[in-house]
């Protein structure tokens, strides 16, 4: 009786597991509940002493499709940013192109036109925001 009913469980339990990787289906976010904050992904850029250096220009490019997402990131908001060493490398504003994904960005910069950055980081974002998966956020160069 006793291998009866451990067969009967082991039977239910087997038939329960699957190797379907759920991870490829795309999240129904008609229905989630997000907070109001923005969430910005930023890098810091500093030298040996911890002072803030300010890129004449930058870039963040997407690796897959070779744009440069950096252009979003214009106006007054970010020149603030700029001023204090701070770069935004990705945004809640880029939510829905990597909603459900994972992305490998680029970021290089610029001074005096020479490249003196170059960083990849992986990407990633859910129904409410973006997150940084893996990469360097504070960058200090010699």
């Amino acid at each position: 009786m006793f291998a009866k009913i451990t067969l009967v469980f082991l039977s239910i339990f087997l038939v329960a597991c699957n190797d379907k990787d759920d991870s490829i289906e795309q999240q129904d976010c008609s229905t989630a509940i997000c907070t109001l904050n923005f969430v910005t992904i930023t890098v810091s850029v500093i030298d040996a002493s911890g002072e803030a250096i300010a890129l004449d220009s930058y870039e963040v490019i997407d690796t897959e499709t070779g744009k440069n997402i950096a252009e979003d990131f214009n106006g007054e908001e970010y020149q603030y940013l700029k001023e204090q060493g701070f770069y935004p490398i990705l945004s809640d504003a880029n939510r829905i192109q990597y909603q459900n994904t994972t992305a490998t960005l680029t970021f290089k910069g610029f001074i005096a036109a020479e490249e003196v950055i170059t960083e990849d980081y992986e990407v990633g974002a859910d129904c409410c925001h973006v997150s940084l998966i893996t990469g360097n956020t504070e960058i200090v160069l010699e």
